[in-house]
């Protein structure tokens, strides 16, 4: 359906407004700016952008999926705050059970 990257410059996209901008932003081509949101909109089924010539105005399909992956930008930072916890926590017990051997 898609990936990450596909999200990741929609996300862009939306932000910046323009499909060159953002393929500067994201070291793509335009081109490939294209592609993503093409093959993102073939996969949900519905129209994320509607194309104003160089700008972009965004869908309420668009909008939806902009607000979920910003909850997927929390949860995922979330996930990595936590798990450099907990191997923080694991490294320090590694050390300990060495020492006391």
């Amino acid at each position: 359906m898609f990936n990450t990257q596909h999200l990741t410059t929609f996300k862009a996209l939306v932000e910046k407004g323009s499909f060159t901008q953002t393929a500067k932003l994201l070291g793509l081509t335009q081109p490939a700016v294209s592609q993503h949101i093409q093959k993102l909109e073939r996969g949900l089924g519905e129209p994320l952008l509607i194309r104003h010539g160089r700008t972009t105005e965004v869908t309420e399909a668009g909008r939806v999926l902009l607000q979920h992956i910003k909850e997927l930008e929390v949860c995922y930072e979330e996930f990595t705050a936590s798990w450099q916890t907990y191997a923080t926590t694991k490294a320090s017990l590694d050390v300990e059970e060495n020492k006391n051997g």
